[in-house]
């Protein structure tokens, strides 16, 4: 039975609250403009901050996140967990082949992305 509600099942879930502000959010085209211009804005200066990071190889990126190459000599996953536990960072790793030596970080708010490079830089001091 779990097979079959599994196979039903949406992508994300959503709480109803959720969808509700969803949908008025959507209803504002002012307000999303003025989201979307700041989102792509910081992509960019993050990007751009990624670019230095001798062990990441950023893609470029038309999403509300960057895919990074973990090149060799540091482990993805070990760059997700040190990331999570040293500095409260969190990135997304997968286990998938294809994947496997990459990590996604969500683009967010300046101050974010500050903590994001300095704990990329502190340990690419240490690399």
């Amino acid at each position: 039975l779990i097979t079959y509600l599994w196979r039903a099942k949406q992508p994300y879930n959503v709480s109803a609250a959720a969808e509700v502000a969803a949908c008025t959010a959507l209803e504002n085209v002012e307000y999303m403009n003025t989201i979307r211009d700041l989102l792509v804005g910081e992509r960019g200066v993050m990007m751009r901050q990624l670019e230095t990071i001798s062990y990441l190889e950023p893609y470029k990126s038309h999403s509300n996140f960057i895919l990074c190459k973990v090149k060799e000599g540091m482990d993805a996953q070990d760059l997700k967990q040190r990331l999570q536990d040293r500095y409260g960072v969190m990135v997304r790793h997968y286990n998938k082949a294809l994947l496997k030596g990459y990590i996604r970080i969500s683009v967010g708010m300046p101050e974010q992305t500050q903590i994001l490079m300095a704990a990329l830089r502190d340990i690419d001091d240490d690399h």
